[in-house]
């Protein structure tokens, strides 16, 4: 059945949207946008998605290796091993904890990459690690409800995985054959290990307590094994990557160095949107920064995203290790790849707010508009996967993950014009990162000499 918007359905979903406030701090208050929005048919918008999204792009030229990947397969069999299948009511009354444990034994397995699978290296070790988590929280919890089970014997303690974590990201970037080929290589694995120091092993060294709910010990004991599974794959890939090479460069002050250059441009960005406030440069403005005194509606589909754009921008650089004044991070390829997206973004965003203020609203006119925009989309983001430039490689991997959600919607039998103009919005914003990736690549080139 074909879906339009009607005047009474949007008149009821603006009036919630206006309890919330405004998009744009009160510009055009009286002007919602979908107050009256356009008439838009969506029965054909589901003939957009048939082009694929183009594959995650290798940025680690070599695999893990065959007796790796047999080993970490066995060691999510032999996890889930102790666990009797099926696990009855009979055998464990409590449906919450058995719930549990089925759901994450079925979710190892559904993780565990098969032997002859098309994947990337780093897709590769991800499911791995997810798999051997997954299996961790089935037998951690099964072990905490039985007399001979001990949840802290399943895995290592939390204080030996974060020193082995610790000792690793200490190695890295490794050599590599270019210092932005080191930063694609290197980057995922210090950012994983970066992100299980500071976020999934906190709280200390001693891991599972004896006396501990047998749901959160579980839980536990999979977040452990998971950064274990991370630390081991990482070491694997840095060795076989750095043996690959006739003469590895070391790479890590290259890096450093072009993370400050590109990293001073966007505090200089930062302190523009501010007014020149240096204390709050990490903390998101609003779209009011970005935008001039031109009334526009509040809840258009183009000040929607740059609301959200905005939104994700500042909320990845309040964590991420962006080098902005004189802090310098301690992880330089991360410390790349990290300021080159925000570079992006911030790059991205003022281009959205210039096209808002010629009046852009991003509402596609019909399902020609919708495919026209995906495929922009689809262009810009091939451009980037497809890159001889390891950097744009691993720019475009970002990107490729914004389809998903916004594809699903448009997928719909009957879907609703609003997530059809957020779709729509999504490919716009796809095609302006992409657009402006290269100038940022360029200015990390131009620094790296």
């Amino acid at each position: 059945m074909t879906r339009r918007l009607t005047r009474r359905g949007a008149l009821a979903a603006a009036g919630t949207l206006a309890l919330g406030g405004c998009l744009d701090g009160g510009r055009g208050r009286d002007r919602g946008f979908w107050d009256d929005p356009p008439s838009l048919d969506t029965s054909r918008v589901s003939g957009a998605i048939e082009t694929p999204v183009p594959d995650r792009p290798r940025l680690v030229p070599v695999s893990i290796g065959g007796e790796v990947s047999a080993s970490f397969a066995d060691r999510v069999d032999r996890l889930l091993a102790p666990i009797p299948e099926p696990l009855t009511a009979t055998a464990l009354p409590n449906g919450a904890i058995r719930e549990q444990i089925t759901e994450s034994r079925d979710a190892a397995r559904e993780a565990l990459p098969a032997s002859g699978e098309s994947a990337t290296p780093l897709r590769r070790a991800e499911r791995f690690a997810t798999a051997r988590g997954h299996a961790a929280t089935a037998v951690g919890t099964w072990a905490g409800v039985t007399t001979e089970g001990d949840p802290r014997a399943v895995t290592e303690s939390v204080g030996t995985v974060r020193n082995r974590a610790g000792s690793t990201l200490d190695t890295l970037p490794g050599g590599a054959s270019t210092p932005l080929a080191g930063a694609a290589v290197y980057g995922p694995i210090e950012r994983w290990l970066d992100t299980a120091l500071r976020r999934d092993l906190v709280g200390g060294s001693a891991g599972v307590d004896e006396s501990a709910n047998p749901l959160r010990a579980g839980e536990t004991v999979g977040e452990v094994e998971r950064v274990r599974s991370h630390v081991e794959v990482g070491r694997h890939l840095r060795d076989r990557y750095e043996g690959s090479l006739a003469e590895p460069e070391a790479v890590a002050a290259p890096l450093r160095e072009a993370a400050e250059r590109v990293g001073a441009e966007v505090g200089e960005r930062l302190r523009e949107l501010h007014g020149g406030d240096t204390e709050r440069l990490r903390q998101n403005p609003g779209t009011d920064a970005f935008l001039g005194d031109r009334p526009i509606p509040r809840d258009a589909p183009s000040v929607s995203l740059l609301s959200r754009a905005s939104y994700r921008t500042f909320e990845d650089l309040w964590f991420d290790p962006v080098p902005i004044d004189d802090w310098t991070p301690d992880h330089p390829a991360t410390a790349l790849t990290r300021t080159a997206l925000a570079r992006v973004r911030l790059r991205a965003l003022d281009a959205l707010a210039a096209r808002i203020e010629d009046g852009e609203t991003l509402f596609p006119a019909d399902a020609a508009a919708v495919e026209e925009g995906r495929d922009g989309a689809i262009r810009s983001v091939d451009a980037l996967v497809t890159s001889e430039n390891p950097l744009e490689r691993w720019l475009g991997a970002q990107f490729r993950t914004l389809f998903a959600e916004r594809d699903a919607a448009l997928a719909e039998s009957d879907p609703d014009p609003r997530a059809v103009a957020r779709a729509v919005a999504t490919y716009r914003w796809v095609e302006l990162v992409g657009d402006e990736t290269s100038p940022v690549t360029a200015a990390v080139t131009d620094a790296i000499g």
